[in-house]
């Protein structure tokens, strides 16, 4: 059996269901899920890239970063990561700790749940003391439970699966999921909204005739990270999104939500369940939103390009003598012109830095 067979049997009972529930079958079911699955999913031979996966030079001013603002803030010298992925990123943190040594004195904790890259990880990772590998945000909060850190999150907003309204003639409709009988496949549809009021305040400044993406499961998430952590935490979210006005503009009308498959967009979500990624553009905006409502401080929002230059990263630049352009200095080089001047790595992706207030008494 398929997850395309199990989601046809469930229309076999039901007439639709959200996109929330698609996105989590097809993403996070726990045989079938895309994540979950031993599907290779990033690099050459997967289906799409991260910063991480093009070079270390990303992880190493990472790296500093994380040691200048536990200092700077005086937090405990702990970085904990959620969906670390092929850990990669980890791996490149750790190893320029440990070239300073420094990889004694601070610990990297990672948050996945995916028993396919929780393995990855132990490979991946194996050798190095200072780290531990929780398989639930529940199980970090047991072993952590007064946590003044740092919180690391590189493309995990926009793995939560989300809901899809639009608004006509003064009504909110849902865009939820269905299959066609007739052509045998799986298609959108819109249904009448429950609850219009609270719509009319989330998407208050957006076109509401468009599609309008937001995920309830990073809503709560983000309330619980905020509520979880101490005074002082510091929180790193890195991501695609867009802020303002930006969300008006009428290529987004039909949203953000698209699929990657060996490197390629899939315009049709819905298309391949289970076999690749469904992804979208972070609201910025809801995020910001959300931390306000929890005492918590957006203190930093940039393009990542600009974030990278000024975290140092011209520093690692190599003056190599060799003609040999597959050198390790010479990929280097190229990696940071890439995050200085490549559109998607300059300025598609977006850092947002935030730091929780202390209460006033």
């Amino acid at each position: 059996m398929s997850l395309k067979d199990l989601i046809k049997s469930y229309f076999d009972q039901n007439s639709w269901m959200t996109m929330e529930q698609f996105m989590q079958w097809a993403l996070y079911h726990p045989e079938y899920g895309y994540y979950m699955n031993g599907q290779k999913k990033i690099g050459k031979n997967g289906d799409f890239y991260t910063s991480s996966s093009v070079s270390d030079v990303f992880g190493k001013v990472w790296a500093d970063t994380f040691v200048k603002t536990i200092k700077d803030q005086d937090l405990d010298p702990a970085v904990i990561e959620f969906g670390a992925g092929s850990g990669r990123f980890a791996k490149h943190v750790l190893e320029a700790w440990k070239e300073k040594g420094l990889g004694e004195r601070f610990s990297y904790n990672i948050i996945e749940k995916s028993p396919y890259h929780s393995q990855l990880l132990q490979n991946e990772l194996a050798g190095f003391k200072s780290i531990a590998i929780f398989r639930s945000f529940e199980e970090l909060r047991e072993a952590c439970p007064n946590y003044k850190g740092i919180i690391f999150a590189n493309e995990v907003l926009d793995a939560f699966p989300l809901r899809i309204f639009r608004k006509q003639d003064n009504i909110w409709f849902e865009k939820v999921v269905s299959f066609d009988d007739v052509q045998q496949e799986i298609r959108y549809h819109y249904i009448k909204a429950s609850d219009g009021s609270l719509l009319d305040q989330l998407f208050a400044k957006r076109k509401s005739e468009f599609d309008l993406e937001v995920s309830f499961q990073m809503v709560d998430w983000l309330k619980n990270i905020y509520e979880w952590t101490a005074e002082d935490s510091v929180y790193f979210f890195v991501d695609y999104g867009y802020k303002g006005e930006e969300w008006n503009r009428d290529a987004l009308k039909e949203g953000s939500i698209r699929g990657y498959h060996k490197h390629s967009i899939e315009n049709h979500a819905l298309d391949k369940p289970g076999k690749m990624d469904i992804t979208y553009h972070v609201d910025w905006d809801q995020v910001e939103n959300i931390a306000k409502e929890q005492g918590v401080e957006t203190i930093q929002f940039s393009m990542q390009g600009e974030f990278l230059l000024q975290e140092g990263l011209l520093a690692l630049l190599n003056d190599t003598q060799s003609r040999d352009p597959f050198s390790l200095e010479h990929k280097r080089n190229r990696a940071i012109r890439s995050f200085l001047l490549d559109s998607t790595l300059a300025n598609g992706f977006q850092v947002m830095m935030q730091q929780k207030k202390r209460t006033i008494t």
